[in-house]
């Protein structure tokens, strides 16, 4: 008789509305709470108890073991699963924005096919609303089970009301190119429920695994097994980290540091990053701004909208507007080489949630702004998405938002589900759609409300508006004043590139105009930049990301629209040898000013590396028109490129400025590499052959024995059919290392030698093994140690192993190993010379 499969009970994301004034009927126009901009909500001594309560709740929410499915770190993105008991045996890893690319609530146990992954696609801020409103959804529920019943049962009311009102509020980076102040400081202070405050550690600052473990622990940073040097240099190992990190030193990228291990977090370098363009006006105001309002004010359908991705092959200059670039460059100027700029671990950053918060405000201000757009005109490579299992999905109404649960049923959210935030329990400042005065016959006046969302916008972004309207400047040549308002001819730079052409590598196109005539200054020069975010859709060979794997076989194109009319009005006011604003005169200055870099990991790419990109960099002018009354919109017409300042992979206009053109190195033998933590085994990915060579090194040594228990520090290669060929033990407490061989279940005839004086120094240690067909030879710090036969004639490495003995101890060595793999002996030391030449010049 066959057991009948148990229930299994999904998680819902669902919905919160007030208990009073909040009318059903009255549909998107009922009554919601608001999410709030972070600092002026914080700042209000009113509401001192809900922001307590938010910082109490994330950081219960973060305390959560990982194993837990509504813990943090699962729905930040990786986390490893235990389901119900009557699924014995049965594990699942998860991940939602990230790493391991595998379920989340699903039990599932069918392989994943396809990650969680919509950048580059139209459904890029659909998916990302139901995402956060998870998010804000745990914390309540952390709130409501875990906080408040920690407080006398007469102020539990008191506590439940703010709770009920509470809802995630958003960080407005165009407004604030800074970190908020709820997160600048490592620790911050919460009321103890017996009275007094107490001092914690900032959940909004960093987080930390709660196990203290790294979190590879938990299936994070296994990735790139086998990587060619040119890769391997640019890997960052986030499963060696214990907390998140945010623009870390240089020093403490490195994955065996313990900046990087405990995480750094220089909030200062985010304003820098943000602030780091030419400023646009006295506010200091960056690109972000104009960004935004451009996006709010410049005519689009939905498919433009939302992504990176062109709607078609020759798209307009003004269809290279988008959210997604912006919500990009955002990851960038708050992560960079820390975890928020990398698409796997992005989301772990705290920030991460504040950020998308008000990306789902900008969102739905355009929505509101443009009620009757929504899924239409698709582009063929975006009709489709595929789901966890594989299967394609039709882009529309209906199609199901994995993970999202509607129900505990198991039904998803879909686009239309979440397609007004009203009906999600929640709204924005500028979106208050229930207030009597949009009401003069009943039903919304919509072109009131547009009205006071352009108010909105204008005061809060238009940043050449500003500069263009500002009645204490006289008016430049260029500008010609209308009734109402000015005319002037507004321009731009439209960014395009191969988003996977680097592998899914992230980098930099930075935007310049040299302040002195063929003289490159870029930390002054710098007036914009585009950040590509993505990540690579295969690892180990095995793709993680079908929506990335697609966008890399149609050579998906990545979109930006730069606007750089506020630039010229400082140059123009500073005196930067811009005389006025007509169109020669701005084409001229740019042609002979502009140029671009490609920047990876801090370093400008040469000129053919630049190639593979087929970047364009596209000058554009349109005819602008700004109001004095700020409910009124600009309005933009005649877009058009301007082939005078318009370029590519050269990297200028004027030829004094071109990115010299060098002959790319000779390709060197691939030297494939990988990290090897430990308790961890990784496979060959190419057949090791007699000659080969395998080099293990480790960035510290400990040869102090910790007295008592097991003691062992094992290595452990083994061959195809998973026979150990070579095991190599260090055993502190008997002062020797042990090398041996299991053939068929049977270990063979130790063979020992001392371990003194074989390690030379504590920083680091080699351990060199040079398979010569009939034995191994071990070398340690380059000076021989052994000669091992082998057991079985013609047996070749297959795996190798690092482990302790019984998994108890501490080992020799340092918690991950660096293995790199040679053909032959004569090409370790043919690549060894050309480092060291290298290192001496």
């Amino acid at each position: 008789m066959m057991v009948p499969e148990p229930s299994y009970e999904y998680y819902p994301v669902r919905a919160r509305f007030p208990d009073k004034d909040s009318n059903s009927n009255d549909g998107i126009n009922r009554r919601v709470f608001i999410r709030q901009n972070i600092d002026e909500w914080s700042a209000k001594g009113s509401n001192k108890g809900q922001v307590d309560l938010f910082i109490m709740g994330l950081d219960k929410l973060q305390r959560l073991d990982p194993k837990e499915r509504l813990s943090y770190f699962q729905i930040a993105g990786n986390a490893l699963l235990f389901v119900p008991r009557s699924y014995t045996g049965v594990n699942m890893h998860l991940g939602i924005h990230g790493q391991p690319f595998v379920r989340w609530d699903d039990p599932s146990t069918e392989t994943m096919k396809n990650g969680y992954c919509f950048h580059a696609h139209i459904i890029f801020p659909i998916w990302h609303r139901p995402y956060v409103l998870l998010f804000e959804q745990a914390i309540y529920d952390v709130m409501i089970m875990e906080v408040i019943p920690q407080f006398p049962e007469d102020q539990q009311a008191a506590w439940r009301e703010k709770a009920d009102a509470w809802r995630l509020p958003f960080w407005d980076w165009a407004t604030n190119g800074r970190v908020p102040d709820l997160a600048k400081y490592p620790t911050i202070t919460v009321p103890k429920p017996e009275g007094g405050r107490k001092r914690i550690d900032n959940p909004l600052f960093q987080f930390r695994m709660p196990t203290d473990k790294p979190m590879r622990s938990e299936g994070v940073g296994i990735e790139n097994t086998w990587a060619n040097d040119a890769d391997q240099e640019e890997y960052k190992n986030f499963g060696n980290a214990i907390g998140t990190s945010r623009w870390p030193d240089e020093e403490d990228q490195k994955p065996t540091s313990e900046g990087w291990r405990h995480g750094v977090v220089n909030n200062r370098k985010v304003a820098d990053a943000f602030n780091s363009h030419m400023g646009y006006n006295d506010k200091n105001h960056g690109p972000a701004a104009e960004m935004v309002y451009r996006l709010l004010t410049v005519p689009m359908d939905y498919t433009t909208f939302a992504s990176t991705n062109p709607a078609s092959k020759d798209q307009s200059v003004n269809e290279d507007l988008n959210i997604e670039y912006i919500h990009n460059n955002i990851h960038g100027w708050t992560g960079a080489e820390g975890h928020m700029g990398n698409v796997p671990v992005a989301s772990f950053d705290p920030l991460f949630f504040l950020h998308h918060c008000n990306i789902d405000r900008i969102f739905a201000i355009w929505q509101a702004l443009n009620p009757e757009k929504w899924l239409s005109n698709i582009p063929t490579d975006n009709a489709t998405i595929r789901d966890s299992f594989g299967k394609e999905h039709a882009v529309g109404d209906n199609t199901p938002l994995q993970p999202f649960r509607l129900d505990a049923e198991g039904n998803y959210w879909t686009p239309d589900g979440v397609r007004h935030t009203p009906n999600l329990g929640y709204t924005y400042p500028e979106i208050q759609r229930w207030n009597a005065k949009y009401y003069q016959n009943e039903s919304l006046d919509q072109d009131l409300l547009a009205g006071d969302l352009n108010i909105a916008i204008n005061k809060l972004y238009g940043v050449s508006r500003e500069l263009a309207l500002d009645p204490k400047v006289p008016t430049p040549d260029g500008v010609e004043q209308i009734d109402g308002g000015l005319q002037i001819t507004d321009f731009a730079f439209s960014i395009r590139f191969l988003k996977y052409a680097l592998g899914g590598q992230p980098f930099w196109v930075k935007l310049y105009l040299a302040q002195e005539d063929g003289v490159q200054v870029p930390v002054t020069d710098l007036i914009a930049e585009v950040y590509n975010f993505s990540q690579r859709p295969e690892l180990d060979g095995a793709t993680v990301c079908g929506n990335c794997k697609n966008g890399q076989t149609v050579r998906v194109k990545s979109t930006a629209y730069i606007p750089i009319t506020p630039v010229l009005y400082k140059l123009l006011h500073d005196g930067r040898k811009l005389k006025s604003l007509t169109r020669e005169e701005v084409l001229s200055y740019l042609q002979k000013r502009a140029y671009w870099r490609v920047i990876k990991n801090g370093k400008e790419l040469p000129r053919y590396e630049v190639e593979k990109l087929d970047l364009e960099i596209i000058g554009s002018s349109n005819d602008t028109k700004y109001f004095e009354n700020p409910a009124r919109p600009p309005t933009f017409d005649n877009f058009k490129k301007e082939p005078t300042i318009s370029g590519g992979a050269d990297g200028a206009l004027d030829p004094e400025l071109k990115q010299p053109k060098v002959q790319p190195p000779a390709p060197r033998p691939a030297r494939p590499r990988a990290n090897l933590p430990l308790h961890t085994t990784l496979t060959f990915n190419r057949q090791l052959k007699p000659d080969s060579v395998i080099l293990l090194e480790s960035a510290t040594v400990d040869l102090v024995s910790p007295g008592g228990g097991v003691d062992m520090t094992q290595i452990s290669i083994a061959d195809a059919s998973k026979d150990t060929i070579f095991h190599i033990s260090i055993r502190r407490g008997q002062d020797q290392i042990i090398f041996n061989a299991k053939v068929g279940g049977s270990w063979g005839k130790e063979e020992l030698i001392s371990l003194e004086h074989r390690f030379r120094a504590e920083e680091g240690a080699t351990i060199m093994i040079h398979d010569q067909g009939t034995g191994f030879e071990v070398w340690i710090d380059w000076v021989h140690a052994i000669w091992f036969t082998k057991r079985v004639k013609d047996s070749m490495p297959y795996a190798i192993s690092y482990g302790l003995g019984n998994d108890e101890g501490t080992s020799v060595l340092s918690e991950e190993l660096e293995v790199r793999t040679y053909p032959s002996m004569k090409a370790l030391f043919l690549q060894k010379h050309e480092n060291e030449e290298h290192k001496s010049l």
